[in-house]
């Protein structure tokens, strides 16, 4: 009886013991899982309405990486910073963008730079206009809104045609990434 109570002790102690041998393996699995927001359909931010135009939900977004890549006659409609959280895969950060734009109207999502985050605030989005929509491709400013808190960011971290909507890409840092929303359709 004390054998068995001995070996039952050890056994339940091994797991323990074991993880300090396997601390870069567990690291390395648990880079690659998908957070939780991932997984789920549809995981809304802690984002308010952009204060301009309103649409009703789209069925489907394009997203493209310069303005010039609009089509004639497609307005902005939304100017936001989309912070993503670390250990966010490229699959991820697409499919939150992408369902965010569309549950706004969206039928293309520009996306500019990304920088690495100050702090990890999860997923978010924070709008900054305009107030009216206007045509991207006539009218387009730059990157220029939302300043303020793009500046204090850290460094620059390439999020582009290579890594957006690949699962193989996973970013270990929290981010925030430059984005608009274009409407195309009347």
């Amino acid at each position: 009886m004390v054998r068995f109570s001995r070996t039952a002790a050890l056994l339940a102690a091994l797991p323990l013991l074991g993880g300090c041998g396997i601390t870069e393996r567990a690291k390395d699995v648990w880079a690659k899982t998908p957070a939780v927001w991932e997984k789920l359909p549809f995981v809304e931010g802690k984002s308010q309405p952009p204060p301009g135009a309103t649409y009703p939900p789209s069925q489907q977004v394009q997203t493209i990486f310069e303005p010039d890549q609009a089509k004639p006659g497609c307005a902005v409609f939304a100017h936001l910073l989309i912070w993503i959280p670390a250990g966010s895969s490229g699959r991820g950060i697409a499919k939150a963008a992408e369902q965010e734009a569309m549950r706004r109207g969206a039928d293309l999502l520009l996306i500019g730079g990304s920088r690495q985050a100050d702090k990890d605030k999860g997923l978010d989005f924070i709008y900054y206009g305009p107030e009216q929509p206007y045509d991207c491709r006539e009218k387009w400013g730059g990157w220029k809104f939302g300043y303020t808190d793009w500046v204090s960011q850290g460094s620059w971290i390439s999020l582009g045609y290579n890594e957006w909507g690949r699962g193989e890409t996973w970013f270990n840092v929290p981010l925030t990434v430059q984005a608009a929303f274009l409407r195309c359709q009347n």
